[in-house]
């Protein structure tokens, strides 16, 4: 799998990554960080007894996978990680392979009982694992998805032939996008599809989209790209910010079927960029024009702006976890030493912290910051429940685990 960029993705029309596209994203000064000192995590885990030892500062600035952080439900937690130690290799391995060992365990709250356990072999060192919907998980190996659920069984979902570049889920798990990358004429890129596909096959650009419900595995909508990209899904939909007058963009929903419309305008000196926290509730982020911060607008599918802040570009590299009832969100990012730029490197010296932060989606209320030790640019290291009502970060050798007041219900949101 490849670094994607992040873009706003017409479904049904060839698209083509720029410069443009990559954008560095910022962090937490929009909102005070509560205030000191925080309150102590009303439990943790030790990691150290389950085998996990702390990767290598080659991690830090890699955007490699090694770990992986979630809530099962209320009572378990799934941790998996890297075990280092030699590896047996196997007949026909592909020479570009670089394989490691993952082990998965099974954590029951609050005293860390292991109920299951198991090793999975992963050939390369991009992400291996999202959370789906009630308690079940997609797995990838090389090009072949699995489901797999608190018995760590892996259940085939499905396989491409051609390499697979990238893997989203909906904030509501009820879609999966698929990237593959076209290495042969005429490739059976998608296998054991149920239904016919939505579109006509794609043509002859490298990398295709395909988008499909994850119940049914029935492809929805496909496309095409020269580079792997991220699709800002939404409802029964995806996000897109077009041109408009001077420094004006419309965000706009375009539904995988009807027509598109029109949420909001916003001011913006670079092309916008979309993150969706949840079926309904997308952040715009947008670059003002004095200053190197981003504004960051909550914007419904109505069309509504729920609350609007300004987090700082000193902090690079962002990553998302949801809870599934829309209520929350964690967002991490990589602190740095000075303002990064699109082209500006990154390297160990750059790096301060790692800082994970919860918000309320309704009202943008931070309601915890922690720092993530070791710090992970790939993330994955922290977890939202599916109600939103614990947050679990990997912090000082041991699993935090906080228990959060109920998220206030917020008119239209």
């Amino acid at each position: 799998m490849t670094r994607r960029s992040r873009v706003s993705v017409p479904i049904r029309m060839l698209l083509a990554c720029s410069a443009a596209c990559v954008l560095t994203l910022p962090a937490f000064s929009g909102e005070k960080k509560p205030s000191q000192p925080q309150p102590k995590a009303d439990f943790s885990i030790p990691v150290g007894p389950l085998g996990y030892a702390a990767p290598s500062s080659f991690y830090l600035t890699s955007r490699l996978s090694c770990i992986s952080l979630d809530f099962i439900d209320k009572d378990h937690l799934l941790f998996t990680f890297r075990v280092a130690g030699l590896m047996k290799r196997m007949p026909d391995e592909p020479p570009n392979d670089e394989d490691q060992t993952i082990r998965a365990v099974v954590l029951e709250l609050p005293e860390g009982k292991v109920t299951a356990k198991t090793e999975w072999r992963m050939h390369d060192r991009w992400r291996y694992l999202w959370r789906l919907a009630d308690g079940k998980f997609l797995v990838r190996q090389r090009n072949a998805l699995f489901v797999t659920d608190k018995s760590l069984e892996l259940q085939p979902f499905i396989h491409t032939d051609e390499p697979l570049e990238n893997v989203q889920i909906s904030p509501d798990r009820k879609l999966i996008v698929m990237e593959t990358e076209r290495k042969g004429e005429n490739p059976q890129t998608v296998a054991s599809l149920a239904g016919p596909p939505a579109d006509p096959p794609p043509s002859d650009k490298p990398v295709q989209i395909y988008i499909l419900q994850t119940d049914t595995r029935r492809v929805v909508a496909r496309a095409e790209t020269l580079n792997p990209v991220e699709i800002p899904m939404m409802a029964d939909g995806h996000l897109m910010s077009i041109p408009a007058n001077q420094n004006r963009w419309l965000v706009r929903f375009a539904p995988f079927k009807g027509e598109e419309r029109t949420l909001t305008e916003v001011e913006s000196n670079c092309h916008p960029t979309e993150e969706t926290v949840s079926k309904d509730v997308a952040l715009v982020m947008t670059c003002p024009r004095s200053g190197n911060d981003h504004v960051v607008h909550a914007v419904n599918l109505e069309g509504k702006t729920l609350w609007q802040q300004q987090w700082e570009s000193r902090y690079i590299w962002p990553t998302f976890q949801l809870a599934q009832d829309g209520s929350r969100f964690a967002f991490s990012s990589l602190e740095v030493s000075h303002s990064i730029g699109t082209m500006d490197p990154v390297d160990e010296t750059s790096i301060r912290s790692q800082t994970v932060g919860v918000f309320d989606i309704g009202t943008g209320h931070l309601k915890l910051v922690r720092n993530a030790t070791p710090v992970l640019s790939a993330g994955q290291n922290y977890a939202l429940s599916p109600d939103g009502s614990q947050f679990a970060i990997l912090r000082e050798g041991a699993i935090e685990i906080y228990k959060l007041p109920p998220a206030p219900v917020v008119e239209g949101q």
